[in-house]
């Protein structure tokens, strides 16, 4: 179930179709930056004693998993998102 009409959904894609790559590509990394902020917020939120570095790979985290993380960044094995 939506809550956006038909008519605003084929307005939206009418509107999107317009656009070039460049400019679809520049939303996609817009809305990739605004996930990314949305994320550190949340690790704030958890974890209010994570200074800058820690809250980043906190991040790293959660966008490439423990393993990944742990193998790239071994001093921050103790950082939890």
């Amino acid at each position: 179930m939506s809550d956006t009409s038909d008519i605003a959904s084929e307005v939206r894609a009418v509107v999107l179709r317009r656009k070039s790559a460049a400019e679809k590509l520049a939303m996609v990394e817009q809305m990739s930056d605004e996930v990314r902020e949305l994320a550190r917020c949340g690790i704030r939120v958890r974890h209010p004693e994570y200074g800058i570095d820690e809250i980043e790979h906190a991040l790293h985290r959660l966008l490439l998993g423990d393993e990944l993380a742990d193998r790239a960044w071994p001093a921050f094995v103790h950082v939890r998102p």
